[in-house]
């Protein structure tokens, strides 16, 4: 392979843009050890494989770095927390919680979740300017993931500012560059949050349907139960995960559409294009730039031997461009078919709230879109957030007419 300068994602060119950068190491270096020290994996058919190989895992304790750089601060709230999310553990723990969790997931229950969403859209829409400005990530593609997933585990709509204060400040524990003091805020949101769970949890009434906290407290696979601290931990994942990456699609998806404005065209005239539309944003614009993994035992990809305990990233931007797999890949097309993106991972760790994430995403978007016949880009380059593996937008200002 082509000697390539280790990348660097905290460069401004790469946050503005990966793209680029990506498909030139998906061609050249496509096992790139970037400027972290870290194994970067960029073609569509490794990411797919390395997602499901059982040699790699996602507990990072068990990678050869975690003790030295310790992503989370040593013994504290935030750490334990952090180590009982099912996303952060491997089989068989990872397979025992998924169950216990995937069992609030069912495709009825997440059906009956459309109304609520349907309702939020509005309020948050009926608050929008009838011909004016408005800055879409703070009024719509924060707020609405954050009522949605307060609504669906029963919390009161009074307590929707706090929730989405705490989701925010959590939102650095899947970044790599946080800084001492932001995680220093996040153990203490953690132990709030947690006692607020823990008093949410004795007071909830189970309701008949759409109940997905009382599902959560009753689930129950052969016989074995979600402990409470358990319980409580994988509560604070669903809120950062149901947030930080619906906001990002939401924010990317909007602003692909205005920057195709023959494709935003295409989807008013064939609503029924909504769905692949969705898909084609998940593709497109990847709300998480990474999925990382950690080696189990000596693996060789593609003439790179890869010893246990190193960590991969595989990049999911890059593989969702890859030509070998997408027909055109830098165009943005709603009726792409077939779209096999992994936005979402894959393997035993494939996002158990995908569902979800993509029934918001189509209400959001077909309220917004029967709300406002014309809704144009007012600054064609927003500012991306200073992030590195969440890639959402800091602001989008359209007008909404």
């Amino acid at each position: 392979m082509v000697e390539v300068a280790p990348l660097d994602m905290r460069n401004a060119a790469f946050r503005e843009n990966p793209y680029p950068a990506l498909a030139r190491l998906r061609e050249l270096d496509p096992v790139h050890r970037d400027a972290f020290g870290l194994l970067l994996v960029t073609r569509h058919e490794d990411v797919v494989a390395m997602n499901r190989d059982r040699r790699l895992g996602r507990d990072l304790r068990k990678w050869m770095g975690y003790e030295m750089i310790r992503p989370y601060l040593a013994d504290t709230a935030l750490e334990r927390c952090v180590e009982q999310w099912m996303f952060s553990l491997d089989p068989p723990e990872h397979t025992r919680l998924r169950k216990l969790v995937q069992a609030a997931f069912r495709p009825k229950t997440v059906s009956l979740m459309a109304d609520v969403i349907a309702t939020i859209a509005d309020e948050l829409l009926d608050e929008f300017p009838s011909d004016g400005d408005v800055e879409l990530m703070a009024a719509y593609a924060r707020p609405l993931p954050v009522r949605v997933i307060g609504r669906i585990l029963s919390i009161p709509p009074a307590d929707d500012a706090r929730l989405r204060e705490w989701s925010d400040k959590l939102a650095v524990v899947v970044e790599p560059t946080a800084r001492r003091r932001e995680k220093q805020t996040a153990d203490t949101i953690v132990q709030e949050l947690s006692q607020y769970l823990d008093a949410l949890i004795s007071a909830h009434t189970p309701r008949d349907e759409g109940d997905l906290l009382g599902d959560l407290i009753r689930a129950e696979e052969d016989g074995d139960r979600l402990g409470r601290s358990e319980l409580i931990a994988n509560l604070v994942l669903l809120l950062v995960a149901g947030h930080e990456t619906t906001t990002n699609l939401i924010g990317n998806g909007a602003l692909a559409l205005m920057r195709h404005p023959e494709q935003l065209r295409r989807l008013r005239e064939t609503p029924d294009l909504m769905a692949s539309a969705i898909e084609e944003m998940l593709r497109y614009e990847v709300s998480a730039n990474t999925n990382a993994r950690v080696v189990h035992e000596d693996i060789v990809l593609r003439g790179t031997r890869i010893e246990a305990g190193q960590m991969l990233l595989c990049m999911l931007g890059a593989a969702n461009r890859d030509p070998a797999v997408f027909e055109r890949p830098d165009d943005f097309d709603v009726a792409r078919d077939p779209n096999p993106h992994v936005s979402f991972g894959g393997g035993v760790h494939y996002c158990v709230g995908a569902p979800l994430a993509r029934l918001e995403a189509q209400i959001a978007f077909e309220r917004l879109l029967q709300r406002f016949p014309k809704i144009t880009l007012r600054n064609p380059n927003p500012p991306w957030r200073d992030t590195i593996n969440l890639r959402g937008l800091a602001e989008l200002t359209l007008r909404a007419q």
